[in-house]
């Protein structure tokens, strides 16, 4: 990563696709934006003591699983809420931005057990945006998008556009969900608006900037030995086509979701949730029957469950899945 690179863009509205060019090697400001917009609430830093016993003996993604799968009996699922909410008090980004995404969604996400709560929602996926989780950073412009507030999700959306080309720098053009979120939010913005938008992207990278690098780089996730990776197979042969959804007009584009997965060692899928679904879960059932149809590897020495995140992303009916 390169922190000294100021994000200069020029933005295009073309229908409805976005023209990004950025990224000039020119040093960051000294000073961040004095705009309020890109200085998200902040938890209390971590803690120097060791985590919750239950996430110690119990992986974090796992956790997740549990709160948020329906196989799972009521008071376990709170439980796992329980110590998914410790661990965010502790600072882990993965667990706020899980609790983050229930607390945007409430009772409109299949299966809910926490309800709407707009400042829960904004407080967690800030701070995991902050530490590096750019799914929360996606969540967030999507959250404060739909809560009328564009040029919040302007800035967010243009962040993760930074450091989406600083992993991806090979990659000429964004594709799949991110350019129409950045689309829509701009279609929202005021002129006086679309002027503040850079100077409070750079507030944020350079606020933030450095706390951001060392989540991408270190995401506190125990790394598996090497007979225990994670690796798809072809899909049975059998395994239906993805369907299209129907928006009905109103996002004929895009569609967003992170998928999570406890995978056995003979490769089946023990359980699986759908973590956030953006811009919204209306086409939930069509999705979730065909990606719980996945295979990955054997894996016979380990003799425990391996957790998978998959995003996929629905792009101008066409989709990509993005294997972690």
């Amino acid at each position: 990563m390169h922190t000294s690179r100021w994000f200069r863009c020029s933005i295009a509205v073309l229908g409805s696709w976005l023209a990004v060019a950025c990224l000039a090697q020119t040093a960051l400001p000294a000073q961040a934006s004095s705009s309020s917009a890109g200085q998200p609430p902040l938890l209390p830093a971590p803690a120097a003591q060791s985590v919750p016993a239950m996430a110690r003996d119990h992986h974090y993604a796992l956790l997740a699983l549990t709160a948020l799968s329906d196989k799972h009996p009521k008071p376990e699922r709170l439980a796992a809420i329980g110590a998914l909410t410790r661990l965010a008090e502790h600072g882990n980004a993965f667990a706020e931005y899980v609790l983050g995404s229930q607390y945007m969604w409430g009772a409109q996400r299949p299966h809910a057990l926490l309800p709407y709560n707009a400042a829960l929602a904004s407080e967690y996926l800030a701070n995991a945006a902050i530490r590096g989780n750019l799914y929360a950073m996606q969540a967030l412009a999507q959250f404060d998008l739909l809560n009328h507030h564009p040029l919040q999700a302007m800035i967010w959306a243009q962040t993760l556009a930074y450091y989406h080309h600083q992993l991806n720098p090979e990659q000429q053009r964004m594709h799949g969900y991110l350019p129409e979120l950045i689309a829509r939010a701009q279609r929202q913005l005021s002129d006086a608006q679309k002027a503040a938008v850079l100077g409070d992207v750079n507030g944020v990278i350079a606020r933030y900037g450095a706390r951001i690098e060392k989540g991408l780089h270190d995401r506190g996730m125990p790394q598996p030995s090497l007979l225990c990776l994670t690796r798809r197979i072809a899909p049975p042969a059998n395994m239906p086509a993805f369907p299209t959804p129907d928006f009905s007009g109103r996002y004929p584009h895009a569609v967003s979701l992170i998928m999570l997965y406890a995978v056995d060692p003979a490769g089946r899928i023990a359980d699986h949730a759908i973590i956030n679904m953006l811009p919204d879960w209306r086409v939930h059932n069509a999705l979730n029957h065909p990606l719980a149809l996945m295979r990955f590897n054997a894996t016979p020495y380990c003799h425990h469950l391996r957790p998978v995140t998959q995003p996929v992303e629905y792009d101008d009916r066409r989709y990509t899945m993005h294997w972690h």
